[in-house]
């Protein structure tokens, strides 16, 4: 039985995969996300989707019109450092409390 994951692109490994901070309009909240600056990642209803940076090895297509390597060569020592050095779960900065003093 083959493995059909070891032929998949990975979308890390991908010139359009990009990593941004996304900070919430609401609460001041920070968190490292990534993105697919060709729009590969989108909703059914065209919406562009980000991912939090530690599912970005979970982010493989068997193929992808748009892809475009960032190395081949050395793409498992690369995905092995990405294993040992991304976080292991959802980050998220909150802003310090303000004191306010009352009047």
């Amino acid at each position: 039985m083959s493995n059909s994951k070891s032929t998949d692109l990975y979308c890390a490994n991908c010139l359009h995969c990009k990593e941004f901070t996304y900070t919430s309009s609401l609460t001041g909240a920070r968190e490292r996300r990534v993105r697919c600056a060709a729009g590969k990642w989108a909703t059914a209803a065209g919406k562009e989707k980000s991912y939090s940076l530690h599912t970005v090895l979970a982010r493989r297509k068997p193929h992808c019109d748009r892809y475009e390597s960032m190395g081949e060569s050395d793409l498992g020592d690369y995905i092995a450092t990405l294993r040992e050095t991304l976080p292991a779960e959802r980050i998220v900065e909150h802003p310090p409390a303000t004191n306010r003093m009352s009047a």
